[in-house]
Order: C-alpha cells, then structure tokens, then sequence
C-alpha cells in the first residue's frame, strides 16, 4: 500500500474551510471528560490544526506530543505553540516516533490512514508508545467529492479501516460524524491487568 502524501504549502492547513471539514469541538469531544493528566499524541500534526487546542483542552496536567515528518510543518509547529508547555513538538520519521515506550492514552489520526505507506508498521509503532489501555482515534476521507482532500480513488473506505484495526485486536468503540465530508472512528485495545492501574 502507497498512501497519498499531502502536498502543497502549510497555508492550504490554515484554510477556514479546514474548520468546516473538520470542526475541532466534536474531534475533542471523543476524549470524553477524564482529560486530567493524560497523554496524547496527535500523528500528523501538521501546522498544530488539533494539537494546540487540545493542549489547552486537557490543561497544564496533561501532554500534546505533536509529531510530524515535515520539517516546514514542524518549524510553524514550534513558533504556535510558544507558551504551552504542555505541547511536545515531535519530528519524527513515518514509522518511527522519537518518543519512549508506554506513554500515550489516545492518538489522533486526522486525514493521515489514507496517506500511510505502511499502516502495520505504523500502528506498531503508536503500540510501542502507548499504554496497554488506549485509544485510537482516525478521522478520514468520505467518499465524497469536494474542494478538499485527495483523490476519491485515494480515499480509504470507512469499512476497510474498521477491519484493519479489529484483525489487531481492536474494538470498534465509537463511530461519529465530524461533518458530511469524514468520518471519525475510536479504537480501543486493552491488555492492561488488573485494569484499574490503566487509563479508561
């Protein structure tokens, strides 16, 4: 699988139909309300679209890794987020995150699935960096023609992400609709015993 990789300047990530598209209060929202003190990695972070209202969603107690393998994106990254010492700027190789093991409550995958080059290798690697309780959250492409986005022949159907995530143990614990245009989709996986030394 060759995934298609955005291509453009980082001004087309500013543009207000991004927020449209992609509207940051129901994206959050799948957090649920028990933030204090967790740990996030938003993957594919580009110019801090999600990562930087989510550092001030989960305040000060928590962390925002927000990885990129852009370095263009990474340099905006770093100058938006002065001032939040709870936003991690990451760069990072695509299957390989600069991060320790067993940190991370929840990932963000927005608009990133379709673009993988090798989704296993990648989801390998968010395991590595994850708690053994923990959530995945894709956002992606519909099947819908518009301004924005990649090629429909591109796009990754709903149904194909779902199956890839359960061939690795994952259950299917939310599915919401971010706006006519994505889809959302949470993943959870647990191997954490006894449970309640994990994150819920």
């Amino acid at each position: 699988m060759s995934g298609h990789k955005f291509s453009g300047d980082a001004a087309r990530l500013d543009n207000p139909r991004r927020q449209e598209i992609f509207p940051i209060k129901p994206i959050i929202d799948v957090l649920g309300e028990k933030v204090d003190g967790i740990v996030v990695a938003d993957l594919g972070a580009g110019t801090g679209y999600l990562s930087i209202p989510l550092a001030k969603h989960i305040g000060e107690r928590g962390t925002v890794y927000a990885i990129d393998i852009n370095p263009e994106m990474i340099a905006i990254l770093n100058e938006r987020s002065t001032g939040l010492s709870n936003l991690k700027v990451i760069k990072s190789e695509e299957n390989s995150f600069p991060i320790p093991d067993g940190l991370v409550d929840a990932s963000y995958m927005i608009a990133v699935f379709h673009e993988l080059d090798d989704p296993t290798k990648f989801l390998l690697e968010i395991r590595r960096v994850s708690k053994p309780i923990h959530r995945i959250i894709v956002i992606d492409w519909n099947q819908v023609k518009g301004e924005m986005g990649p090629p429909l022949e591109e796009r990754i159907p709903e149904e194909e992400v779902i199956k890839f995530f359960k061939n690795w143990g994952y259950g299917l614990e939310k599915r919401f609709s971010p706006s006519p245009y994505v889809y959302g989709l949470v993943f959870k996986v647990s191997t954490c015993k006894p449970l309640d030394k994990c994150w819920l």
